[in-house]
């Protein structure tokens, strides 16, 4: 049997990854079977347990690296333009992630919803979400000490941390209500910080 290349192999781990997340999106975490995702795939059930061994294995997966790909994008769009507030932060993050959630059949939002319910039952999930989030915490908090230089770390780590709450409570809005837009919630923050 010839051996498949690196790029085809990641892009049969993407194509089953996806179908769980359609999956996922559609019937949630626990009544998605095995079963529903290999329809979904269009691969063998032998295909499909090669790359995955277990639901949760697949569910670990598809939030893991919906986490990295979200890490790597907003690094990548704070690089490209440093927002000079927090409003401005606010502003120039949620349109990125609302245009990095939306995918063909799915959307990362509703399935990250899942996953931090799942977090809940998962040790394992809920270490790698943290994992996550504290080093993004960490990244919010040096940019929010570069707009207030005479800030401590304590100072600092609040604004990082009311920041990330903006950010996953705008994630969850969006998810469930689809009413608040990304200029809606970085007006609301800079009416809340001038008044």
């Amino acid at each position: 049997m010839p051996k498949i290349s690196e790029e085809a192999r990641q892009g049969r781990r993407n194509q089953i990854l996806d179908a769980a997340r359609l999956c996922f999106q559609k019937e949630g975490l626990h009544e998605t079977t095995m079963q529903d995702i290999i329809r979904a795939s269009d691969l063998s059930a032998g295909a499909v347990y090669s790359y995955f061994k277990s639901k949760d294995d697949l569910i670990f997966a598809a939030v893991a690296t919906s986490l990295d790909d979200l890490r790597t994008m907003l690094d990548e769009t704070m690089r490209r333009a440093p927002a000079k507030s927090a409003d401005d932060l606010i502003g120039l993050l949620l349109p990125a992630i609302t245009k990095f959630a939306a995918r063909d059949g799915y959307d990362l939002r509703r399935i990250a919803l899942l996953g931090w319910s799942e977090a809940q039952r998962s040790e394992r999930l809920r270490v790698a979400i943290q994992s996550h989030y504290a080093a993004f915490r960490a990244d919010l908090a040096k940019l929010a000490a570069s707009w207030r230089p005479s800030s401590n770390a304590a100072d600092a780590d609040a604004m990082a941390k009311l920041l990330l709450t903006v950010l996953l409570g705008a994630v969850v809005q969006s998810a469930i209500m689809g009413d608040a837009t990304a200029e809606d919630i970085a007006r609301g923050l800079r009416l809340l910080t001038q008044a």
